[in-house]
């Protein structure tokens, strides 16, 4: 065995025993993510159960409205914050005299749209898998996206991986950049990726058993000796090792110029790695509806169809209680039932009341009444978009950590990627050395967090109001040009919606040509009416002849021009 092999194999060991140690010190949170997914998400409870395909996985489940409520949210962020009908991002400059140049409009234009249909190619797959990231984040407290690129062509495959197959770590700034993903193929598909550098074991069952399945592992951290300015995979700022954890062997080694996992959590109050989620504040009610319908539906039950009331066991042979049917022997001779159905008194209604409560403090767990905003009668559009946006504006610390967390190296990792194949225009020579370009978030969301500036815009114009009835100059310490743009810009008009500051000179320019012209025109009228009176009374010549003799004073020469 040559010594690359050998460092190969220990290479492989190692990573094999980091991420076991990083598995052992979770153990305890997947025992808490297991009881969590069983009752909110089953189709994700194997974390520390191994499910067959197909199989049940709602045994333990009395009352759907956890799950209901967790899916809702899932959805209502991707609806405000990554619907795929809408811009929910552009790009801009840091330097804000920059983004007023035409020449740089006109890139940031092209480059977000080109951005936005990046994620939109391959029938919207970004769109249909992020919905899953955001039911993991809701639920478990932390969700796992791959942004994986094609070497040749620069596109991009997009899959949220399962919390049950990935473990993380943060570096010294308490960003994630390291992850192990252990998964399971069969010994086809690690055929047809690496080939002959199977082990043994996987190529004779390739052959054999191609349906056979194998655990894998693939990790993904930084690497120390990176060196940014060559392109090769092995010298990028993100090692990759592909390893066989059965054969102990390593498969492959590339890498990434930037992390190609988005972790984000929901929240870290609990000060680990993983996140906290509203499932998990939300549980000790989880656990509580469950078992009070449960409950329910047993006391329900014995009220619809309740036991039978009878003397001794001998008795009740034979007796039909089916619907329809007949009792012989139900009666004595004196017409007494024999047999009663037993009423046990049970308040069902109270039951009934009880889950209710316990709903209702789900939904709130999860931005039920957030998500539905729901318009109360009597009210005016005004007081509804503020109720919206004051519910939003709930949710800001959480939007804030998702898009840091995941959007933004997101679309950072996208940009780069589209850069360097070459999918994106050069930038202008305007933004070279102007501070960089960010991004900025336009989806409902965002702009909710914004529309403060807005609002209070309104406000002050519609206090101002009943003073400039009395004194109209007051309008006089308002910039309209500025107010209109910031208006637009607080609500999130787009921005194809306003001209800019040249143009509208241009405009105003011609306009007041325009308006000089007709008043001209209009005091021309009353000359030309005079003149052609004189010249049909023939006094016209006599005139002229007048004015030629008289003396050249200044206002008798601009009578005769």
């Amino acid at each position: 065995m040559s010594d690359d092999s050998l460092a190969n194999d220990s290479l492989a060991l190692a990573l094999i025993q980091r991420q076991e140690r990083l598995a052992a010190e979770r153990a305890t949170l997947e025992g808490h993510w297991q009881e969590i997914a069983e009752l909110v998400s089953p189709m994700r409870a194997e974390f520390t159960v191994m499910r067959q395909t197909g199989e049940k996985r709602q045994q333990r489940i009395y009352d759907a409205t956890p799950s209901l409520a967790a899916e809702n949210l899932a959805a209502g962020l991707w609806g405000m914050v990554t619907n795929s009908a809408n811009r929910w991002f552009q790009l801009r400059s840091i330097d804000a005299e920059v983004n007023e140049l035409p020449e740089a409009k006109r890139w940031f234009e092209l480059a977000t749209q080109r951005l936005h249909d990046a994620l939109a190619a391959n029938g919207l797959r970004f769109y249909t898998r992020v919905v899953d990231l955001y039911s993991d984040l809701v639920t478990f407290g932390t969700g796992i996206f791959y942004t994986e690129e094609a070497p040749e062509t620069g596109a991009l495959h997009y899959s949220c991986r399962h919390l049950a197959e990935c473990t993380i770590a943060e570096n010294d700034r308490e960003q994630v950049d390291t992850l192990f993903r252990r998964f399971h193929w069969t010994a086809r598909q690690a055929y047809q990726r690496w080939g002959e550098r199977c082990g043994e074991a996987i190529c004779k069952a390739a052959e054999k058993e191609p349906e056979r399945r194998f655990a894998f592992l693939h990790a993904v951290l930084p690497r120390e000796d990176a060196d940014r300015r060559r392109l090769d995979a092995k010298a990028m700022a993100f090692a990759s090792h592909y390893i066989d954890v059965e054969g102990r062997k390593l498969l492959s080694e590339g890498g990434y110029p930037e992390f190609p996992y988005q972790v984000p959590r929901w929240s870290t109050r609990s000060r680990g790695i993983y996140g906290d989620s509203p499932a998990m504040l939300a549980l000790p009610d989880i656990k509580m509806l469950n078992a009070m319908a449960k409950t329910t539906i047993v006391a329900a039950q014995k009220a619809a169809d309740p036991p039978i009331l009878a003397p001794d066991e001998m008795a009740v042979r034979g007796i039909r209680t089916t619907p329809g049917g007949i009792i012989y022997g139900g009666v004595d001779e004196q017409g007494r039932a024999r047999y009663q159905p037993f009423q046990s008194g049970a308040a069902i209604g109270l039951g009934i009341e009880l889950e209710e409560q316990r709903r209702q403090a789900i939904r709130e767990a999860f931005h039920w009444s957030l998500l539905l905003m729901i318009a109360q009668p009597n009210q005016t559009a005004t007081e509804v978009l503020a109720r919206q946006e004051e519910k939003l504006r709930l949710m800001g610390p959480h939007l804030g950590r998702l898009q840091s967390e995941f959007l933004d190296p997101l679309i950072t990792r996208l940009f780069n990627v589209m850069l360097r194949h070459r999918r994106l225009p050069a930038p202008p020579e305007a933004l070279v050395g102007r501070g960089g370009i960010k991004v900025e978030y336009v989806s409902p969301a965002a702009q909710a967090q914004r529309a403060n500036d807005g609002t209070a815009i309104v406000r002050a114009l519609q206090a101002i109001l009943p003073l400039a009835q009395m004194k109209p100059e007051i309008f006089d310490n308002i910039d309209a040009d500025a107010t209109a743009r910031a208006l637009a810009e607080a609500f999130g008009a787009p921005a194809k919606l306003l001209l800019d500051p040249e143009t509208v000179a241009a405009l105003r320019e011609q306009r007041q040509r325009q308006q000089m012209l007709a008043a001209m025109t209009a005091a021309a009228k009353p000359v030309a009416g005079a003149v052609k009176d004189l010249s049909q009374a023939g006094l016209l010549p006599g005139l002229r002849e007048a004015v030629a003799n008289a003396p050249d004073t200044a206002g008798e020469g601009a009578m005769r021009r």
